[in-house]
């Protein structure tokens, strides 16, 4: 005969085992997916699409936030997708990753508060006066993040803005954009003015006073002082204008 204390003894061990079993059962998977996986592959859509891409643009992690903990089981895969086109460099928001477990979606994330994407531009480096032409020394070139980008197209080169004339006057540490500058006045209204007038191989001189200022290109009126005789001509540089008849 089984002792009342045996039988308690054995009744408590099968009631561990039951519920031991039982806890096992239910048990939940987890994974814990890094965080800094899924910021390096959205770095690395960024980078590799355009218009970022074709901008040269510099994708750096600001801050990185607490690892992601899956409950569920199956392989983890991770893929940056563009959620839409974007519309211009300033537009960061169209990129989030999607995690798939076990091949099917388990979450998308949204990555733009963790990364900044700047762009190289270039900067007024004093105060700049209206018509007055910038220099070597008058432009710097720095990192700005593009969502902090003004509107209007920028300049790829400092060799784009180098001669030109400011159209308006211009704050130290302004980013330039198309608008801003164009090409210097090289005749102005009033001056003389020695106008070339071609005609196949053959040369004439004249010189006459502008009754417009211009740039190289533009189409300016000038007058003979002899014979009061207004034309068109086309400024080619410094003072120098010139008309080629077919």
């Amino acid at each position: 005969m089984i002792s009342n204390s045996t039988f308690r003894f054995f009744f408590a061990i099968l009631l561990l085992t039951f519920f031991a079993g039982l806890g096992q059962a239910h048990a939940t998977v987890s994974q814990t997916l890094n965080s800094g996986w899924l910021l390096e592959t959205a770095k690395n859509t960024i980078a590799t699409n355009d218009p970022w891409d074709s901008a040269g643009c510099v994708v750096e992690i600001t801050s990185t936030p607490a690892d992601i903990t899956i409950y569920r089981d199956g392989r983890i895969d991770v893929s940056g997708i563009l959620e839409r086109t974007p519309n211009s460099l300033r537009d960061i928001g169209a990129v989030s990753i999607e995690v798939f477990v076990g091949g099917e979606l388990y979450m998308r994330f949204d990555p733009s508060p963790y990364l900044s994407v700047s762009v190289n531009v270039y900067q007024a480096a004093r105060d700049m006066d209206r018509d007055e032409i910038f220099g070597e020394d008058n432009i710097t070139e720095t990192l700005t993040d593009v969502r902090n980008l003004p509107s209007g197209d920028m300049y790829d080169s400092p060799d784009e803005i180098i001669g030109m004339a400011a159209r308006m006057n211009i704050q130290s540490g302004r980013i330039i954009t198309e608008g801003m500058i164009e090409e210097p006045t090289v005749v102005h209204r009033g001056d003389a003015v020695t106008v070339f007038i071609r005609l196949g191989g053959a040369c004439i001189t004249l010189h006459g006073i502008p009754l417009d200022s211009g740039a190289v290109g533009d189409e300016i009126r000038v007058r003979n002082p002899d014979s009061d005789v207004i034309i068109t001509a086309t400024v080619t540089g410094p003072s120098r204008a010139e008309i080629a008849l077919n």
